[in-house]
C-alpha cells in the first residue's frame, strides 16, 4: 500500500491524487530507486577518491598521485552524468 506524504492516508496503486487532501502522488519505480542509490554511491566514491588523492601527496602507502587524480577525474564525469540522467527521469 502507498501512503500520502502529506496526510498519511492509504492509497491504492491506481490513484494519482490523494482523496483526502488532494495532493498529487509521486510514483517511484524500482528503476528510479536504483538510480538514486547508484548516484549516491558515485558521490561517496568520488569523495573518497578525492581524499585518497590528497593523501597520496603525503603518504607512501597510497597509490600514486597520477592514478588517484585520474580516478577522481573519471569519477567526477561519471557522477555528473549519473545525476543528469536521474534529473531527466524525474522530469
Amino acid at each position: 500500500m502507498i501512503r500520502c506524504l502529506d496526510c498519511n492516508s492509504t492509497l491504492t496503486k491506481e490513484e494519482t491524487a490523494c482523496f483526502t487532501c488532494g495532493a498529487t502522488v509521486k510514483l517511484v519505480s524500482a528503476q528510479m530507486v536504483f538510480g538514486e542509490r547508484f548516484a549516491s554511491f558515485l558521490k561517496f566514491a568520488f569523495l573518497g577518491s578525492g581524499v585518497l588523492t590528497i593523501a597520496s601527496l603525503f603518504f607512501d602507502a597510497t597509490p600514486s598521485f597520477a592514478k588517484c587524480l585520474t580516478t577522481t577525474v573519471v569519477l567526477l564525469f561519471v557522477r555528473s552524468s549519473a545525476e543528469q540522467m536521474l534529473e531527466r527521469k524525474k522530469g
